[in-house]
């Protein structure tokens, strides 16, 4: 393959939009509550929408059946614009214990990622230790991987934080 000169465009791979984008993000708190509490703020959706995103954004979920090979839809972003859409599963759930969701993340009708995310809850000595681990596909590049870990560290923090309020 010769160089490509200032007068060509290059390889055909150089113009190709990226291909998906994958990571690996495990994140955990500890929070100074009972791990039945702690899941408790998690499997009940009501509360889970107070702590679940970053100050001034909202969540509202249209759909939740927390049970295992339940569906989850919810639609979140700015409030009143809501322009991302969530939809996902509760493929595994063992109370108090850990869950195993899936998440599709899309913003006018364009997939942004895909994702399985296990959450673990095990009781310390302070309260509970709660563990995440979020395997993400991004097919818009590396802004959504980190997007995908800020916001999850923001909600673990928010999780404590409401559980304390």
């Amino acid at each position: 393959m010769s160089e490509p000169t200032s007068d060509s465009p290059g390889p055909s791979f150089l113009s190709d939009p990226p291909g998906p984008i994958t990571a690996t993000i495990s994140l955990g708190a500890d929070i100074d509550h009972p791990t039945s509490v702690v899941w408790e703020a998690f499997a009940e959706v009501d509360q889970r929408v107070r702590w679940g995103v970053p100050a001034g954004e909202e969540m509202i979920c249209d759909e939740d059946e927390f049970r295992p090979g339940g569906s989850i839809r919810a639609r979140c972003g700015t409030p009143g614009a809501l322009e991302f859409d969530s939809a996902g599963q509760y493929c595994a759930v063992e109370d108090e214990r850990w869950l195993v969701t899936t998440e599709t993340l899309s913003r006018d009708g364009q997939i942004l990622s895909t994702a399985i995310i296990t959450w673990t809850f095990a009781a310390t000595s302070s309260g509970t230790r709660v563990d995440l681990i979020d395997q993400v596909v991004s097919f818009v590049g590396q802004g959504m991987i980190d997007g995908h870990r800020n916001g999850h560290e923001i909600c673990l923090r928010q999780l404590g934080a409401y559980l304390s309020s």
